[in-house]
């Protein structure tokens, strides 16, 4: 082989080879250390040098919550020991392009930009503000309510219901369970705003008998059960009406209207036909 022995030839090669290697990586610290990135961070970090300095005040990336108040913290600049953070300059982009201000109803992430110049030299330091949208929404839910089973198919399970979130749009639904039958009933309710963010809750729903008739030789009345519940009746389509108490026995024919009073406020009322 040209005066070289096979070992010799692989040794060769084999320096070669490590010394490629060691050439690729050299070249890609030199990269990763002049990465406009690491200068940026460098430059915001107050690194001090030929006595003028700008620094942010503040973090370098700041987050802000969606609708709420962005506060420009500004930069500081010093010149030879003098402050000159008066003359600091700061201007806004997002996407790249100028506007005058951050929009906090807007998600994403903004550029703020300070630079000042003294004596023929222009500093220049940037912030990142981003605009995010972590915040459940706020579920509110009534407290225990107690329905008939007159009024099961009427009732709105959504009914108290509140959600509201602090990007100003927000659903909510809750699924309806309730059937005819006396029991209590959970109610599952979600509330989701546009980013996805959503917060569950239930509610109970006690479903208790309404007013029931049963016929016979007499007719029993059976009021529901309530805390402040008073009974009433009438023999002549709502003229008059007579008191009841919870279970009423009636020896009569014809029409008779049941009703029943909440702390004397009109809760239920049912009307039987008797032949």
């Amino acid at each position: 082989m040209n005066g070289y022995t096979k070992a010799q030839f692989v040794g060769l090669i084999t320096l070669i080879f490590i010394g490629l290697i060691i050439l690729f990586l050299g070249n890609k610290v030199l990269s990763y250390l002049n990465r406009p990135e690491a200068k940026e961070i460098v430059q915001n970090e107050n690194v001090q040098s030929d006595g003028f300095t700008l620094t942010i005040n503040g973090n370098f990336v700041t987050y802000v919550g969606i609708n709420e108040e962005y506060e420009e913290e500004g930069a500081k600049a010093y010149f030879n020991g003098k402050d000159i953070s008066s003359d600091v300059a700061i201007s806004y982009y997002y996407d790249d392009k100028q506007i005058s201000s951050i929009d906090t109803k807007k998600v994403g992430s903004y550029t703020v930009k300070y630079e000042v110049t003294n004596n023929q030299k222009l500093k220049e330091v940037t912030r990142v503000v981003i605009i995010a949208d972590n915040n459940k929404p706020r579920l509110v839910v009534p407290d225990t309510v107690t329905i008939t089973t007159d009024e099961v198919f009427n009732y709105d399970v959504s009914e108290g219901v509140l959600a509201t979130d602090n990007s100003g749009s927000v659903s909510f639904r809750c699924d309806n369970t309730l059937t005819n039958k006396a029991s209590n009933y959970i109610i599952k309710c979600v509330a989701k705003d546009e980013r996805g963010n959503e917060t569950r809750k239930n509610r109970l729903i006690k479903v208790v008998s309404g007013i029931e008739f049963e016929d016979g030789d007499d007719l029993t009345i059976k009021f529901p059960e309530g805390e402040n519940y008073t009974y009433k009746y009438s023999l002549d389509d709502g003229k008059t009406w007579n008191d009841a108490s919870k279970e009423e026995v009636l020896n009569i024919s014809g029409n008779v209207i049941a009703l029943v009073l909440d702390d004397g406020v009109y809760k239920m009322s049912s009307t039987y036909y008797r032949k």
